[in-house]
């Protein structure tokens, strides 16, 4: 399988639960915005995209800190639209399957991986965790990693905010109010474990602080722990 070559994050939303007055995406993680996160495990992709909207020059700023070849496309509509609408926008410079990551997704490095080397269309799952989690349902028979349908209704594992999808996927599922009801119109797809965790709340920032905590000291973010 062809190396992917192109990465999508949103980060054009506000923090209307969180509450700080700041883009989620330069919310501070150990000491570095979480973008930087992000933006760290993404070195070796050509070409990565970044939607902004909400304080767009803060996050222009950081982006360019760390990767002054991203290309910036706005969503001057952010207010009223969805992050799809933010993807829609976002896709349309791809020709080929891209990364599409939430700026607001804390992830360990080999998530990146896991979902770069699999099939296309392949989704990010986790074990349930959130407070308002989009589960997924699997197939428990021959391929129990395929994800047949979305679930507002308690599952074991819930969508994460991590994909792997062609601009093909995204016309496809355009029109829709958010990212996960796009990817349901070419269901059944592939999906990986991974381990994240997303800040939608003050109680998220507070568990995503500590679950860096936990991967920096296991070594799962390998050199950076000893940058940091």
């Amino acid at each position: 399988m062809s190396p992917i070559r192109n990465v999508l994050i949103c980060c054009a939303g506000t923090d209307t639960r969180l509450g700080l007055n700041m883009p989620k995406c330069l919310v501070p993680i150990e000491g570095r915005p979480l973008l930087h996160w992000q933006l760290d495990q993404l070195e070796e992709i050509e070409n990565v995209v970044i939607v902004i909207g909400y304080r767009a020059s803060e996050v222009m700023g950081a982006v360019l800190a760390k990767r002054p070849d991203a290309i910036f496309v706005i969503n001057h509509e952010f207010e009223t639209t969805s992050t799809l609408d933010s993807m829609v926008r976002g896709a349309a410079y791809f020709r080929e399957p891209f990364i599409y990551l939430d700026g607001d997704l804390l992830i360990t490095p080999d998530a990146i991986q896991a979902v770069s080397d699999a099939s296309c269309p392949c989704i990010g799952i986790r074990r349930t965790y959130s407070d308002q989690p989009v589960c997924v349902r699997m197939v428990d028979r021959s391929n129990p990693n395929m994800v047949t349908a979305f679930t507002r209704e308690l599952e074991d594992y819930e969508w994460t905010g991590l994909a792997k999808l062609s601009p093909q996927h995204v016309k496809m599922g355009a029109g829709e109010a958010y990212v996960y009801q796009a990817i349901e119109h070419f269901l059944p797809v592939a999906s990986v474990k991974i381990d994240c965790v997303e800040i939608d709340t003050q109680e998220d920032l507070d568990e995503a602080k500590s679950w860096m905590k936990k991967r920096l000291a296991s070594g799962a973010f390998g050199r950076l722990a000893e940058a940091v």
